[in-house]
């Protein structure tokens, strides 16, 4: 038998990590933005990555905040960007 304590938990911990993933993703972004301001606008790469970029800006806009850091990381990375 599960407890409601348990439950209530687990939910509050679903919750607050939606809640986490949803606020990086405009940093994430921003990040990748800031660094592809530095670079060469009409190179290849740096133009996939402003195109992921924008993917990212989208699906944070659409509440898929797992699929927006994922392009937005695969962008960061593109762009040579530590994390």
């Amino acid at each position: 038998m599960r407890s409601p304590l348990g439950c209530a938990t687990v939910l509050a911990l679903i919750l607050v990590s939606s809640a986490a993933s949803a606020s990086m993703c405009p940093v994430l972004i921003k990040q990748g933005r800031d660094a592809a301001a530095t670079m060469n606008q009409n190179d290849a790469s740096v133009k996939n990555a402003l195109a992921k970029l924008d993917r990212a800006a989208a699906l944070h806009k659409e509440g898929k905040h797992v699929d927006s850091m994922r392009e937005a990381n695969e962008a960061l990375g593109m762009l040579g960007v530590k994390k």
